[in-house]
């Protein structure tokens, strides 16, 4: 150590070694021609060193051993430094990596010291000073395969053991996922930085052991993680049977499998009933009652019996949310029925204006030949000019044209005849849905068959129904809707 002369510090050096941070050579016995005084920089790397660390030290807030280490070097090189002083240096990559297994070896042997006070020599009794402990952790709960998400939990004890700990966590545990056994659950710890399963937790040599490492995980500025594992429902049940009295046990099950049975009944089949004014409440059961006097009031004649809001000569199109939500909107007296309420989509903007002869194509179409022989009968036919033809070919021009006539008016009236004949007779309810069940599958439209004899629906009603009063019927499913009102539409 004597043979190494007393020297000035520079930035391009490193500072416990002192090799050259530019062209690799040790400095202690040897010199180069590198400018030191050049602090090293990622843009200033050469391939003789290739990393390099920029200290700051700080003496007020710097590791113990890292303090030690540079103040071991001043004084081997001589740099005269004020070790109380901040200052800046570089370290090699050698020296930085050792500086850190020296730190992290020193976090590793810190234990907690508990102080155990010394028994009086008099023989007198003097009252112990217990020891305090605060517990900071993040709390894990593995529940059904599933992990809940972490739980910041601070706590402070007196003389700790596993006993006093575990009850404090329970408590904690229990405003997370209700009321659990000690005996349902294991407890596990592991830093939060830490991969695996971690320790477990469950008895007073294992809790000596977390105190320890507890201490050493908190030194490093790290997390605690603490892992509640539950177990399966299935075992917490047969617990709780024998804990509890067998008889208030028979009749939980019972009732629960009661439950269960009845949601998969309603599941499996269709409600083939109209719901009932108990399974709807107040407000429901208004809101129901006034989306069906606006069905009923806003049928429209002209628009092949569509919901529409006239007027004057305009029609505005209701669709099923419209009528829903004018009908809410009655409830909560915004609107009457013959007012509707203030919302875009019933403003006027939308509306159309429709005449008579805007109506659908099934209606005009009787009405436009049955008015088409009438015209054909006052219709003017102008005589041909007779200069142009020789008395006999006016004559048979002029006969020809009289026959034309009659064919034409004969055939316009045999599409009268076919045209009425296409409406069918009305059958019963009965008998048109067994038919359907017959074409689309047995027993998919008579089981409508008392809910339709109830509401008193013809045959020929059923294309006019809305989706909210085929829903009201139960009839849920969209192409059974669709079959009656095309089937239906044949009897109109």
């Amino acid at each position: 150590m004597s043979s190494i002369s007393p020297r000035n510090y520079q930035i391009g050096v490193c500072f416990t070694c002192q090799l050259c941070m530019y062209c690799g050579l040790d400095l202690t016995s040897n010199n180069c021609n590198c400018d030191k005084s050049i602090k090293p920089t990622k843009k200033n790397r050469t391939k003789e060193v290739a990393n390099f660390r920029n200290l700051t030290y700080k003496p007020a807030i710097v590791h113990e051993k890292i303090k030690n280490t540079l103040s071991n070097s001043n004084q081997k090189y001589g740099y005269k430094l004020d070790i109380e002083l901040p200052y800046n240096c570089t370290l090699c990559s050698a020296c930085n990596s050792q500086i850190n297994r020296n730190v992290k070896a020193a976090d590793k042997e810190k234990k907690n010291i508990i102080v155990i006070p010394s028994s009086p020599t008099d023989g007198t009794s003097l009252p112990s000073t217990p020891l305090q402990m605060e517990f900071k952790l993040r709390m894990s709960i593995k529940q059904n395969k599933q992990v809940l998400p972490f739980v910041i939990i601070s706590f402070t004890l007196d003389n700790p053991n596993f006993i006093n700990f575990r009850d404090k966590l329970e408590s904690y545990i229990c405003e997370q996922v209700g009321l659990v056994y000690r005996n349902e659950y294991t407890l596990a710890y592991k830093s939060h930085s830490e991969s695996g399963a971690g320790t477990l937790l469950g008895n007073e040599e294992a809790f000596d052991e977390f105190l320890k490492d507890y201490q050493s995980i908190v030194a490093g500025n790290k997390k605690v993680v603490i892992i509640v594992i539950l177990r399966e429902l299935s075992k917490k049940r047969s617990h709780e049977n024998e804990v509890s009295e067998q008889e208030s046990n028979d009749e939980s099950e019972n009732e629960a499998y009661q439950n269960t049975k009845s949601k998969k009944q309603l599941k499996k089949h269709i409600k083939k009933r109209i719901p009932k004014e108990a399974t709807l409440n107040e407000n429901e059961a208004l809101v129901g009652s006034y989306v069906m006097k606006l069905n009923d009031k806003y049928i429209c004649e002209i628009q092949n019996h569509k919901r529409c809001f006239i007027k004057e000569d305009r029609h505005l199109s209701l669709t099923n949310f419209a009528i829903s939500l004018w009908a809410k909107e009655i409830v909560n007296k915004n609107a009457d029925l013959d007012t509707p309420p203030n919302h875009a989509i019933f403003s006027m903007m939308h509306s159309v204006k429709v005449t008579r002869k805007d109506s659908s194509n099934i209606d005009n179409y009787p009405q436009s030949m049955t008015a088409y022989p009438q015209y054909s009968q006052q219709m003017y036919f102008p005589s041909p000019f007779s200069y142009n033809y020789p008395d006999c070919d006016y004559n048979i021009q002029r006969r020809t044209s009289i026959s034309q006539i009659s064919d034409h008016s004969t055939s316009v009236n045999s599409q009268i005849s076919d045209h009425s004949s296409i409406k069918k007779i009305v059958p019963n309810m009965e008998d048109f849905l067994k038919n359907l069940d017959q074409e689309f599958g047995d027993g998919k439209f008579t089981c409508y068959l008392s809910i339709f004899e109830e509401q008193e629906i013809l045959v020929n009603q059923l294309a006019r129904l809305s989706d909210s009063e085929y829903i009201l019927m139960d009839v849920t499913i969209i192409g059974r809707r669709q079959i009656l009102r095309d089937e239906a539409k044949k009897y109109e």
